[in-house]
């Protein structure tokens, strides 16, 4: 009986700190970033980049996904995946995109491109 207490008391502070966590990350969801580099050669990628999404999405619990090309915003949520491939256009310029989306507004920033590009607080993936 001397020993459950504390093991009670230690489960208990566990569990509290779970759920208070928990509530914490639902409340105040990180705000991600993903940009999809429109230039014509990447339309040859789209299946591929389809599934990074979806992986990457299941990944991320408590965040809210907004959408982009290189071109421009398409908001907020998997309603706007839809639209990252509608149109393709010209090569794409790395050194807008800090302007255009700057770091201060998200938590996380991700570019999905096929080229090599320097595209310094960005989270890069390649295909």
């Amino acid at each position: 009986m001397g020993k459950l207490l504390p093991i009670c008391v230690a489960v208990f502070i566990q569990v509290s700190g779970l759920v208070a966590a928990h509530f914490y990350y639902a409340g105040n969801p990180q705000q991600i970033l993903v940009v999809v580099d429109s230039s014509y050669g990447l339309s040859g990628y789209q299946n591929k980049i389809e599934d990074w999404i979806d992986s990457f999405e299941q990944g991320e619990r408590y965040s809210d996904l907004h959408f982009a090309t290189d071109k421009s915003y398409l908001g907020k949520g998997s309603s706007n995946r839809g639209k990252l491939y509608r149109v393709s256009f010209g090569k794409m310029n790395a050194s807008v995109l800090n302007q255009k989306y700057p770091a201060r507004e998200y938590d996380t920033r991700v570019l999905l491109t096929f080229t090599d590009v320097d595209a310094t607080g960005w989270q890069v993936v390649h295909f």
